[in-house]
Formats: C-alpha cells, sequence, structure tokens
C-alpha cells in the first residue's frame, strides 16, 4: 500500500531547509520578501527554506549575476515554493524576453522603464524597478509590484523596497504602506559553501515566530 502525503508549500519549505541542515522558520515571515541575482543552489535552496515568496534571477545574456538557463532549470528542479522571477533590465528586443520567457517560463518579470516597450499588450506579471518617483508618465500597463531602493510616498502599485543589511530593513519596515522587501543574494565562497550573514540577519528579523 503507497501512503499520499500532500505537503502544503509551508512544509515543503521546512523539508528544504532540513534537508541543507538550516534553522528555518515555521510561520511565514512577518513581510512579503523577494529575493533577487540568485545565481547559486546554495542561496536559492537557504531562502525557500526560511520562506521568501520570490527568487530572482538574471536572464540577461552578458549582464551581471546572470545564469544560463541550463543553470536556471538544474536550481529550480531542487527548489519548491517561491515564485520564480525573471530579470531583465538591459532586455535589447522583444524577440530576447520572448525567448527569455520561453526558457525560463517565470512567474513574474522584473524590469526598469526602459524594457517597457518590449512587452506585449498582455504580458505576464511585472515588478517595475524605479529610481524615483513616476511623473507625468503613462505606462502601457500596470506592474504587480514597483521596487525601489527607498520609499516612494506615490506608487502605481504595491512598493517592494530594497534592502542590503538589517539596519536598512529595520528602516524599510517602518514605512507599514509598503509591501514588502527584496534582498540580493550573493556568489559562494565555492561550491557548496555560502556565508548567509546578511541574508540571514534579516529573514531572522522577519521570522514571525
Amino acid at each position: 500500500m503507497i501512503q499520499c502525503i500532500l505537503l502544503t508549500a509551508e512544509a515543503r519549505r521546512r523539508k528544504e531547509a532540513r534537508s541543507w541542515g538550516l534553522s528555518i522558520n515555521t510561520m511565514p515571515l512577518k513581510t512579503f520578501v523577494k529575493v533577487g541575482s540568485i545565481t547559486n543552489l546554495s542561496d536559492a535552496r537557504y531562502c525557500a527554506g526560511m520562506g521568501a515568496d520570490m527568487l530572482g534571477f538574471n536572464a540577461v545574456e552578458g549582464k551581471d549575476q546572470y545564469i544560463s538557463p541550463k543553470q536556471f532549470q538544474e536550481i529550480r528542479g531542487w527548489v519548491t515554493g517561491p515564485m520564480v522571477v525573471a530579470e531583465v533590465s538591459g532586455l535589447q528586443s522583444a524577440a530576447q524576453l520572448t525567448s527569455i520567457i520561453e526558457n525560463y517560463q517565470p512567474d513574474y518579470l522584473e524590469l526598469g522603464l526602459a524594457e517597457l516597450t518590449f512587452l506585449s499588450e498582455n504580458p505576464i506579471p511585472f515588478i517595475l524597478r524605479l529610481d524615483k518617483e513616476l511623473t507625468d508618465i503613462k505606462l502601457p500597463n500596470k506592474p504587480t509590484f514597483v521596487l525601489a531602493s527607498t520609499f516612494l510616498s506615490n506608487t502605481i502599485s504595491p512598493l517592494l523596497i530594497e534592502v542590503s543589511s538589517l539596519a536598512e530593513a529595520e528602516q524599510a519596515l517602518q514605512h507599514t504602506t509598503i509591501k514588502g522587501i527584496a534582498l540580493r543574494g550573493s556568489a559562494e565562497i565555492s561550491p557548496g559553501l555560502k556565508n548567509y550573514a546578511e541574508l540571514a540577519d534579516v529573514l531572522e528579523l522577519l521570522d514571525a515566530d
């Protein structure tokens, strides 16, 4: 007799982290979290196990932190739970975007104003990266989220604030109207060897336990 066990998303995250011997949350994080610029399985599994909502991968060849479709599929095959974001800043054409969507099959795109012209009339959901408030700019499509490195008081969509330290995360969370925060992954010291200090500080701050 075969016993089938259906795991919830949270249970899958706990199982994921335990398989790597990591301490994990047993409750969802206090706010929405995206971790971008992921280049290795260590970061992907750690962040998934800690309860991140989105994992972002740079899909534009030649850009910093780029990972190929083959590398991406190898990582994705080991990770369950978070939504996948294809980060496409620096995109050069609509054809390149079509290829990225086919090869990475993301849940979301992340792009800047310069890449908006390459979106079709019915794009997949996207995150718009902004450096400042939008003024007198008419967007062809409305983003699901806006991502910025500082608080923007007037955004067209829920705001994610990008942070790089515990102090910045604490400051961002003082703005009760934001959707959540965005973090960045980093390179491994060597294959399988990773320092999670900055990620761990912020994610532990957000632990709802």
